[in-house]
């Protein structure tokens, strides 16, 4: 009797943690995103990110990575460089929207589409 309540324990703690991982949805950010002036973050689902943005004073697009951390709808990344950008964010339908920080401190407005899941 004891094996038996022992086995079904067991069982319904397998099954309950398979629903609730199963159940689990990935970050909406997971992928990658871009616009028609160049600009383009992909989000990896380790919390790593690239950035490619396009600086409208230098003319130069700014390459970036590092780590991401999110909080609610604040989003912080930190660069391999040592650069600490913070911002806030939203989806709406299939379009991201952020500010980012450039190295001369002006801040750009990027409205990204999604072009890849992961």
């Amino acid at each position: 009797m004891k094996k038996h309540v022992l086995f079904c324990i067991i069982f319904c703690a397998v099954i309950v943690s398979a629903v609730i991982t199963g159940c689990a949805q990935p970050s909406p950010l997971y992928g990658t995103w871009n616009d028609n002036q160049g600009n383009k973050i992909s989000f990896m689902s380790d919390n790593t990110f690239t950035a490619s943005v396009y600086d409208d004073l230098s003319h130069e697009t700014i390459i970036s990575s590092g780590r991401y951390n999110v909080l609610l709808n604040a989003l912080t990344f930190s660069t391999e460089t040592g650069q600490t950008l913070n911002t806030e964010w939203d989806i709406r339908g299939n379009m991201l929207y952020l500010d980012w920080t450039l190295s001369d401190g002006t801040t750009k407005h990027l409205i990204l589409y999604k072009t890849v899941s992961l």
